[in-house]
């Protein structure tokens, strides 16, 4: 119930990060506007908002996007809660009630959303049985069943919304089948061709070429059993791969046992696959270089960029390489190797729906 929603195609850290520079920025800006026209009101919500909104912009800016969220949600409950009793006027405080709604239908749920209306209501009860303020009964009933109603259209928005992400993973994970079974049926063709063709050269063009589809069709296996279509670990897969390229007669690379909890989007994830192909298959015909001493790890430089780094390989240039960085460099990555302490081979690119 008090999850906080995160949806990778959204970005809402960064646009709750832009909500709360802006709502800091109006909230103090409406302070010293009115103070410098000689209105000395006291503003209890909008100086709760503004010391939270800046708390929250920083504790995005460090990656603690949940507990901004939390944040938020504590802070704009007692914002509207002392506007409702002590704020300027009451009018003014049920304004932003459909406001407090929609950010948790937001960045959390349905069920946070009833909860909130709850709250909103026993404010305007609070309000009504003990103070005594002098409202019209009228605003009062307007208030409530205003609250009511704009409460349900909000549920019943989100549930649709609901029913229709849902609806899109579905067609998701069937396409994401479909192309498994193509690339399947690619790859069981180029396997007979490889298998009949007596040409060594041909051979080898048909071997790369199913290294390659098969690092497609891999990730649309993961893909395809993985609870969210369009994050994909990238443990999972690397694995699934490996144990499909390497010879059964060698050990695996070691892969960072942190790095590999990272998700990826199936685009991300096939040129991942499609890098490290390369640099595993080359390693594993070299003479100097044992599969067993290869470190695979990862790390996000920036929150748009993925770095593959690959340690103890003695690797030159060559078709490899050449491949590699071509393919990098059409996603704004590149690749480098540093040929210093065990050799690393670092390939950045960037994410496509970050």
């Amino acid at each position: 119930m008090f999850e906080v929603t995160e949806t990778k195609d959204l970005n809402r850290s960064i646009q709750l990060f832009f909500v709360s520079v802006i709502t800091g920025l109006l909230c103090f800006g409406v302070i010293g506007f009115e103070h410098l026209a000689g209105n000395h009101t006291f503003r209890p919500g909008y100086t709760i908002a503004g010391l939270a909104s800046i708390l929250s912009s920083f504790l995005i800016w460090r990656g603690k996007y949940k507990i901004s969220v939390y944040l938020c949600s504590v802070c704009f409950s007692l914002a509207i809660g002392f506007g409702t009793f002590y704020g300027a006027g009451f009018k003014n405080a049920l304004i932003w009630y459909p406001v407090f709604l929609l950010f948790h239908l937001y960045f959390f749920n349905r069920q946070m959303t009833f909860f909130a209306f709850l709250f909103c209501l026993s404010l305007i009860f609070g309000r009504i049985f003990y103070t005594n303020a002098p409202e019209r009964p009228e605003i009062l009933v307007d208030s409530i069943a205003s609250l009511g109603v704009m409460t349900l259209f909000i549920v019943s928005i989100g549930a649709n919304l609901d029913k229709l992400l849902s609806d899109k993973d579905v067609l998701l994970k069937e396409l994401t089948h479909r192309v498994r079974n193509n690339l399947q049926v690619v790859l069981d063709m180029v396997s007979l061709l490889k298998e009949s063709n007596e040409s060594f050269e041909t051979r080898i063009a048909l071997q790369t070429l199913e290294r390659r589809v098969l690092a497609l069709a891999s990730v649309h296996a993961i893909a395809q059993n993985s609870q969210d279509v369009k994050r994909i670990p990238v443990g999972d897969v690397i694995e699934n791969y490996l144990n499909r390229i390497v010879s059964k007669y060698k050990a695996l690379p070691a892969l960072d046992p942190i790095g590999k909890h990272f998700l990826l989007d199936v685009k991300d994830a096939n040129l991942l696959l499609l890098i490290l192909g390369e640099i595993i298959a080359t390693v594993s015909d070299s003479v100097t270089t044992h599969i067993e001493d290869v470190r695979i790890s990862f790390r996000n430089p920036s929150l748009s960029t993925f770095q593959l780094q690959v340690e103890g390989t003695d690797l030159t240039e060559g078709e490899w390489s050449h491949f590699s960085r071509s393919l990098l460099r059409q996603h704004g990555g590149d690749l480098s190797m540093e040929k210093s302490g065990r050799g690393r081979i670092l390939a950045t690119f960037g994410l496509l729906n970050r």
